[in-house]
């Protein structure tokens, strides 16, 4: 039961899949200089935008609110686990945005979504720029279907006089076939009472992060088929593996 509350408040990364909610950021002013948030989703980087801890979607979280009147255009990017890219590529993304209104009034906000591999200079538009009107909620939905693993996604903002807020971020990863799409990634023994677990199911080599319920890293390393766990005290973790351009999340209970 703990691991699904922390799962809802911090991220789900499963195969193929990440959401992001933004709940953990904390807040933070405009600026026109770059923010780095090192997220158990991935690293994200914003310009022009300020964190909101008020975000009207039934709960007390966070949503990204996009600058007015900034010389810049704000952008919020995702470049996957340790801005090395998307892993798996992009499917699908969408996420839920409204036109804010509360202070400046106004009659709707446009940005775009764009994807580019890592080093590229240039990045490409997906689908029409997307006007906002509604100072209500909606969610929007955009097909990319790069199978690159190394593709960064960012939302931009077209024209800068008013603002936009997001939040619930969702990216499905590009398909990679029937055969793979079942396959899968377990850990044993689980429940575990010794200093060693080894995986089982998808072969070859694995990139494994072990967090706490804080989302603090506690392990990092590239494995084949077993993991020494003995730094880690009694307790409830959650796994990160990373295998044949498909990610895994798995809860860890340690006794």
């Amino acid at each position: 039961m703990v691991y699904v509350v922390f799962l809802c408040f911090f991220f789900v990364h499963t195969s193929g899949q990440v959401t992001e909610n933004f709940d953990s950021l904390s807040d933070i002013t405009y600026g026109n200089e770059e923010e780095v948030h090192n997220l158990l989703s991935g690293t994200w980087v914003s310009l022009g935008c300020i964190i909101n801890s008020d975000k009207e979607r039934g709960d007390s979280g966070r949503a990204v609110r996009f600058r007015h009147n900034n010389e810049t255009k704000s952008y919020l990017e995702f470049h996957g686990t340790n801005a090395n890219g998307i892993a798996g590529g992009i499917g699908t993304v969408s996420f839920w945005v409204r036109h804010w209104t509360d202070n400046t009034g106004g009659s709707g906000v446009s940005f775009n979504v764009e994807y580019k591999q890592k080093d590229a200079s240039t990045w490409t538009q997906v689908g029409n720029e997307t006007q906002v009107n509604s100072p209500d909620y909606m969610q929007k939905s955009f097909t990319v279907n790069q199978s690159a693993d190394d593709l960064y996604l960012r939302i931009i903002s077209v024209g800068n006089t008013e603002r936009l807020l997001l939040d619930d971020f969702e990216l499905t990863g590009h398909t990679l076939g029937f055969e793979n799409w079942h396959q899968s990634v377990s850990i044993y023994p689980n429940p575990t009472q010794i200093k060693t677990v080894y995986f089982q199911g998808m072969p070859g080599s694995k990139e494994v992060m072990i967090y706490d319920l804080h989302g603090k890293q506690l392990l990092h390393k590239t494995v084949n088929e077993h993991l020494n766990i003995e730094s880690l005290v009694p307790g409830l973790y959650v796994a990160k593996i990373h295998v044949q351009q498909q990610i895994f999340t798995e809860k860890l209970v340690v006794r």
